[in-house]
């Protein structure tokens, strides 16, 4: 065996069989880097690059099944063989020839009416380690009560770049490019006055980057590996009308007019486990937001751009987007939010085959407002924001870290118990949660509590 792998052999050709939706060129470009000429190539060589190059078309996503056969060379001589690909192409992800996904999903709902997302992803780079993406997504949603039971439309244009492992987005980095349009509607009458801005039409567009690095070994009971996720988020923003110039000459000096704020907006995530037993874990989750307001007034910014917390995936015992401020029964939502979350889970007695997992878990988190600390310009300029930005402005790092200070030491709590179904990538959780500590005029949910998505704290 080991003269056979160090037998002098080279590769002579590469052929592909069955791509006859994927574009020859695209082809030739996956296939190039692997192709590099080695002195003295042994058939030890021949089988590294066979390996290399099918991972690389396993991570284009386009065959569903491929076959290699290495055979002699059809230039006769023996010193030369080609490698052969015989694939089966899913043609529904490679429509334009370049292993580009292309996907459709709608949905109706009751809490979100509507909602589609087409997307169109490709890669960049031959080892398929960087994805291009340009998708466009709308939504149409109830706010409930916090929201001052008005309704939300969104739509959004996005488009950026997303760093990946042969296609599988952990580790990872994303860079995007947002244009969203979004208009709320139908408050009540009681809505709070920070919806009430907030209704009618209102445009944004954004930079952002993502990283994420999630090695957990599972998303509901980890036993080792962690989650962080950082994202930050730049953006001008504002009502459509305000981003018209008024023909005085004094809105004229305007760079985008009145009413329009610009702002840095930071979150993240971290999540942690460990096996306390056999079927028994812990897990320790922790989030966390600002949001700084660069340049505009504190008014303008969009109920959908501040932070909520409360609900069941959030800070259990809490109803959604209960915490925090509010104006009479509507949220007023925060520039500043923290939440921190220990779980136990483990599995039922004598039924560790079961999908459902008992659960206690405390949960503790602070949702609340900058305050004075967010600069009021009454003219969007440049000047302004740099100002804001590189300014040493002794009262504003004052007033920060006491809004930093007071979240920290004066959290609202709860503690519960309940039941989790795994139905991966989906959690179901039922719940029994008290509040301990609760802000003033936050909203609790005594009792049972239902929560079903991808992440909880």
């Amino acid at each position: 065996m080991v003269e056979l792998l160090d037998a002098p052999v080279s590769l002579a050709a590469v052929r592909i069989h069955g791509a006859n939706a994927t574009a020859r060129a695209f082809l030739d470009w996956l296939i190039a880097p692997h192709i590099v000429l080695v002195p003295h190539s042994t058939f030890r060589d021949v089988l590294d690059t066979t390996t290399a190059i099918s991972r690389t078309l396993a991570a284009t996503g386009v065959f569903r099944s491929q076959s290699i056969r290495i055979q002699p060379a059809e230039d006769g001589s023996d010193a030369h063989v080609d490698l052969v690909y015989d694939s089966l192409e899913g043609r529904l992800t490679n429509i334009f020839g370049y292993a580009d996904v292309l996907s459709l999903n709608a949905s109706l709902g009751t809490k979100t009416k509507r909602a589609f997302d087409v997307s169109l992803s490709f890669p960049v780079t031959p080892t398929m380690s960087s994805l291009a993406f340009l998708s466009l997504v709308g939504t149409e949603r109830e706010l409930g009560p916090q929201g001052g039971g008005g309704r939300e439309e969104r739509m959004a244009l996005k488009g950026g770049l997303r760093k990946c492992a042969f296609g599988i987005p952990i580790p990872g980095n994303e860079m995007a490019a947002e244009l969203a349009w979004r208009c709320i509607g139908s408050p009540s009458d009681d809505a709070g006055i920070s919806i009430r801005h907030s209704a009618g039409p209102a445009a944004k567009a954004s930079l952002s980057h993502t990283y994420t690095n999630d090695t957990l070994n599972d998303s509901v009971m980890p036993t080792s590996g962690s989650l962080l996720r950082v994202i930050n988020e730049l953006a001008l923003a504002g009502k459509v009308d305000a981003f018209v110039p008024l023909p005085s000459s004094g809105a004229s000096r305007n760079l985008l007019g009145e009413g329009n704020n610009a702002f840095w907006k930071t979150e993240a995530h971290a999540k942690k486990g460990w096996s306390l037993a056999k079927g028994l874990t812990l897990s320790l989750t922790g989030r966390a937001g600002i949001l700084q307001l660069l340049a505009g007034d504190p008014s303008t910014i969009h109920y959908s751009d501040k932070f909520q917390l409360g609900g069941p995936l959030s800070v259990r015992a809490f109803g959604p987007a209960g915490m925090g401020g509010h104006e009479g029964s509507t949220s007023a939502g925060g520039d500043l939010y923290y939440s921190l979350g220990l779980s136990i889970l483990g599995d039922i007695p004598r039924r560790p085959q079961w999908p459902t997992k008992f659960h206690a878990w405390i949960n503790a988190g602070r949702l609340q407002g900058i305050g004075g600390c967010a600069h009021s310009f009454s003219r969007f300029s440049i000047h302004d924001a740099c100002s804001t930005l590189y300014s040493p402005i002794p009262s504003l790092s004052a007033c920060r870290f006491q809004s930093i200070h007071t979240a920290l030491t004066q959290p609202s709590i709860s503690v519960g118990l309940g039941l989790v179904y795994r139905f991966d990538p989906i959690r179901v959780e039922v719940n029994l949660g008290v509040p301990l500590i609760a802000a003033k005029g936050e909203v609790l949910k005594r009792g049972p509590q239902v929560g079903i998505g991808l992440e909880f704290l």
